[in-house]
């Protein structure tokens, strides 16, 4: 009978491996929100419902040769800004593999991102897949709210507006609209992939992206319309569906996707765990592109 560790992830958590293809952290904190709280249980309630779901994609792809490493919640605190330096150095230790972070608000991103810009050796393409440009510069007088984690992301070494594209977008601050205008960032916002449809979106967003050697999803669950992620601090109206996110995540598979997070996933504002359980299934299409990837390595060694 397999240990309680072992069944997260669809069964593919091995905590004691040295050598992980993918390795989970949580950074269950959500003291930065500026509306309602919940996302700091969201970490652990992703890994429970993690367990009741097989480990094969849709497509029929079987995930049972990936070897995951959750390494639990790091430890963030009441003064989490004070932790930062802390958390990115535990970050930059486990950057060798693909590395999903689940959240807790999206502020918890910041040391994150700080991290993978430090490591890299080269850009990194930013795929920002939510409702809100979090690009503040300040939000309620904090520059770490979490309206600000894009706006950090950008000031680091190896992010930058040319390289970044905004997903599923549909509720702008006047200072993210402004940054946007100014920096000419890319923007696909909710109501243009209705009318397009996400398929077309995600072959041109691989074509603006394709040459870089990184590529970084950040994904906030409010990028889904409420119907389908009602378990969220700010639910807003007219987003993205669940499908529409599998469809995008699968369609990268031609990019060099290196790391993910997911964040503001809040299941006390749930209902039967639907924005867990779509949370749970978009990190399973993740898993698969990791998977993929390794495969086509493995290929070519034998050639």
């Amino acid at each position: 009978m397999k240990k309680t560790s072992d069944r997260l992830w669809f069964g593919l958590n091995r905590p004691d491996t040295a050598t992980p293809d993918i390795v989970i952290i949580g950074l269950p904190y959500d003291g930065a929100v500026c509306y309602r709280t919940g996302a700091a249980t969201g970490p652990d309630a992703l890994r429970a419902v993690s367990t009741q779901i097989p480990a094969r994609l849709e497509t029929g792809q079987d995930l049972a040769r990936l070897v995951v490493r959750d390494d639990g919640n790091l430890p963030c605190g009441p003064r989490f800004v004070a932790a930062f330096p802390k958390i990115e150095r535990e970050i930059v230790r486990r950057t060798h593999g693909f590395l999903l972070t689940l959240g807790g608000d999206h502020s918890v991103v910041i040391p994150v991102h700080r991290a993978v810009s430090r490591v890299a050796t080269a850009d990194i393409g930013l795929i920002f897949i939510d409702a809100h440009t979090d690009l503040s510069d300040q939000f309620d007088g904090s520059p770490y709210s979490h309206a600000c984690p894009l706006r950090r992301a950008l000031e680091t070494e190896r992010f930058s507006p040319k390289n970044t594209v905004l997903v599923a977008t549909r509720c702008f601050e006047t200072a993210g609209w402004e940054f946007i205008q100014k920096n000419r960032i890319q923007i696909y916002p909710a109501y243009e992939i209705a009318e397009r449809g996400m398929k077309a979106v995600a072959e041109e967003i691989v074509r603006r992206m394709r040459g870089l050697e990184n590529v970084y999803l950040s994904i906030d669950i409010d990028a889904l319309d409420p119907s389908c992620a009602p378990g969220t601090g700010i639910p807003d109206a007219g987003g993205i569906s669940t499908r529409d996110l599998l469809t995008l995540i699968r369609r990268l598979d031609p990019l060099p996707v290196v790391g993910a997070d997911l964040v503001e996933v809040a299941p006390l504002l749930d209902r039967a765990e639907i924005t867990s359980f779509a949370a749970v299934k978009i990190i399973a299409e993740l898993f698969g592109l990791v998977g993929r990837r390794i495969e086509r390595r493995q290929r070519c060694r034998l050639v």
